[in-house]
């Protein structure tokens, strides 16, 4: 190899290494205004420490009581159906009886995640999908014939 060619390769290393170092101090930047943000105002961080104390514990357990209804308010992140929607799309795209996979995958298109979902997002979908196919069962609304299937009254 020539070593005008060797020294071009060195050179444009030498080149990238400093813009990894550049970036590097960047994010090293950042990590410390972060740190700096979380330890403010915290009677641990004059030590140095982060806090690790709970700002409002809540049971572990249900108690039967308000904390329950609290806490079913505030469980709507993966909410994937309204209330009913799920018994009115499989009233509306389940025409013949069809096994579970054939309507979480019918309910999948209806709702438009069929190829959009992530692996885990579509995994906790189908999840919430099979669940809505046995609540239906179990309501009344549907029923399950002797081969498996699933009517939709």
């Amino acid at each position: 190899m020539p070593k005008e060619l060797i020294s071009q390769s060195v050179s444009r290393l030498q080149a990238r290494k400093e813009a990894i170092e550049k970036a590097l101090a960047g994010i090293e930047s950042r990590f410390q205004a972060i740190e700096q943000i979380l330890y403010e105002g915290n009677s641990s961080a004059k030590e140095g420490k982060p806090s690790t104390e709970v700002s409002d514990p809540k049971p572990a357990a249900s108690d039967g009581g308000k904390s329950d209804r609290v806490a079913d308010k505030r469980r709507k992140a993966n909410r994937w159906f309204a209330a009913g929607e799920a018994a009115s799309l499989m009233k509306r795209y389940v025409r013949t009886p069809m096994t579970t996979p054939e309507i979480v995958k019918a309910l999948a298109h209806a709702k438009g995640f069929d190829n959009e979902l992530s692996g885990v997002q579509a995994k906790r979908f189908q999840a919430t999908a099979y669940m809505a196919v046995a609540n239906a069962i179990k309501g009344g609304m549907a029923t399950k014939l002797k081969d498996g299937r699933i009517r939709v009254r």
